[in-house]
């Protein structure tokens, strides 16, 4: 095998997904080349957490910082005032267009410059000959096994003979090898208007879908300009709407505003009390960005942040509580020595999303439908043709226009928490394996009363700081996955790299040549 022409790094969650990345690196393939080989195989190695019928959301640094929107939107068939039916939080109403395979055709044509065929045909070898069940994977059926027998098609795969797979056990997707291949061979288009979305749809109406084939031909993914703010002498780059990426910048710039020095001891519960404000703040405004009532300009203003601050500082924050996302999302993130840089995330929202997968396909459903709120008043309501708010926000640094920092996680609505955490850690000195691997804590997204923290056991002193306070945080164990699956890259002022891969994932990074 040739040697790669440039310096390369990657990490994503799952070994099998690392390994087809640097394949593509050393096939002379360039960093989005090998984040599509590696988004590939995560949906057939990774199937609880992303799946060809999910989203994509993914930033590429060329030269300049480009935000790829691959959400799909709600069916068009819907009534203007289908919110009054309630949103449904799983199951076939739960389904929006899946847009991933959208995302890595715009992805692939724009800046790859292997065929995708390859990257779906690796994907289709892992399905056909069979991978065995992560770690990651085994916890998951093991946590929930109803949600699988309670469905054919997931029943066939994840409990063939009637028993759900244990770690190490074969996991074979015969249906989903298939569909790779015809992808392969006909173009990542036949999801959209070919014998692929005849199928998918024709499976989906039979089980009450409102999707068609008229909503498949209509999807594509858009290519826009990332949301980019200063903070400090570097760019925070990430999405726009409808992603909750300016959360991250309302975290960072209400951090330096209120000039905190010790976030993660004495200072955690006022960085705690400006997650709960943006968090707020996200719930409120966010949604598709056509739908949008207050622009993110306003809502990253000085005179915003400031009054985001000053809520933190009262302690004035009551958020709203919603259902748990466990499982949810994959990030990779690749880099290479042409100033290439790709954060990609990919996404079913809940474990195994809808909980549905299409038999004749083997294509799994995501359930980003959920997140539409059901107030009729909100920008986010639920309607005819709309993206969802998403939490899915791909994040990079620049200085200048030379990346500085990739990165992506996992964490549901939690995603922005986890990042600031991750740029704190960096702020501090911290490499990429000291920001993807130190504890963490959340607030509010796991589950548990909507205003309280939930941290890792070995995050002594922050801990200490809320006990201290007179609230004690709820446990989660040390490297919990609740807590996030994190990847960075850092590009050292040489052009070489730094890159990990978060411990609480079943993956690993590698750098070369």
């Amino acid at each position: 095998m040739a040697e790669p022409a440039r310096p390369f790094a990657i990490a994503t969650p799952h070994l099998a997904a690392t390994a087809a990345g640097r394949v593509a690196f050393e096939a002379g393939g360039n960093a989005v080349d090998a984040a599509l080989a590696a988004a590939c195989a995560l949906t057939v190695v990774y199937p609880h957490m992303c799946a060809v019928g999910g989203d994509v959301m993914a930033l590429v640094h060329d030269g300049r910082p480009n935000a790829v929107n691959g959400s799909g939107r709600a069916a068009g068939s819907l009534p203007p005032d289908a919110v009054r039916g309630g949103v449904a939080i799983r199951g076939v109403g739960s389904i929006t267009v899946p847009g991933a395979v959208s995302a890595w055709r715009t992805l692939a044509e724009r800046w790859g410059t292997l065929p995708l065929a390859r990257a779906l045909e690796g994907a289709a070898a892992l399905a056909l000959d069979g991978v065995p069940v992560a770690p990651a994977l085994a916890r998951k059926l093991d946590a929930d096994p109803g949600l699988v027998m309670a469905d054919s098609g997931l029943q066939g795969v994840f409990a063939p003979g009637g028993r759900v797979l244990g770690e190490g056990d074969l996991l074979v997707q015969e249906r989903l090898g298939r569909t790779l291949q015809r992808l392969a061979a006909h173009g990542a288009d036949d999801f959209y208007r070919g014998e692929t979305a005849a199928r998918l749809i024709a499976g989906l109406r039979e089980r009450g879908s409102q999707l068609s084939l008229a909503d498949l031909d209509a999807h594509h993914a858009d290519v826009e300009p990332a949301l980019r703010r200063a903070i400090g002498d570097e760019d925070v780059l990430t999405m726009g709407p409808n992603s909750q990426g300016f959360s991250l910048i309302q975290i960072m710039a209400a951090v330096d505003h209120m000039e905190l020095t010790d976030p993660f001891a004495t200072e955690a519960p006022m960085l705690a009390a400006i997650f709960r404000e943006s968090a707020r703040d996200r719930d409120r405004h966010l949604a598709d960005a056509a739908a949008m009532e207050r622009p993110v300009e306003e809502l990253l203003s000085q005179s915003h942040i400031a009054e985001l601050a000053a809520r933190a500082a009262a302690a004035s924050a009551d958020p709203v509580a919603r259902p748990h996302a466990d499982g949810d999302t994959i990030a990779l993130v690749a880099a290479d020595g042409s100033g290439l840089a790709v954060s990609l995330i990919q996404s079913i929202y809940f474990g195994f999303g809808s909980g549905m997968l299409e038999p004749d396909t083997g294509v799994l459903l995501h359930n980003r439908g959920a997140c539409f709120s059901a107030d009729p008043d909100s920008p986010n309501a639920l309607g005819p043709g709309k993206r969802p708010l998403h939490t899915l926000m791909p994040v990079m640094l620049t200085r200048g226009e030379r990346v500085r920092w990739v990165a992506g996680t996992m964490g549901g609505h939690a995603q922005a928490q986890i990042h600031a955490q991750m740029l704190l850690r960096r702020r501090a000195g911290g490499d990429p394996e000291t920001a993807v691997s130190s504890p963490r804590f959340v607030v509010g997204e796991l589950g548990i009363d909507a205003g309280e923290v939930c941290i890792e056991e070995d995050f002594a002193a922050a801990r200490a700081a809320f006990e201290k306070g007179g609230r004690a945080p709820a446990l989660m164990p040390a490297w919990n996955d609740s807590a996030g699956h994190a990847h960075a890259i850092a590009v050292r002022p040489d052009g070489s790299f730094d890159a990990a891969s978060d411990p609480r994932a079943d993956g690993g990074a590698a750098t070369g040549p």
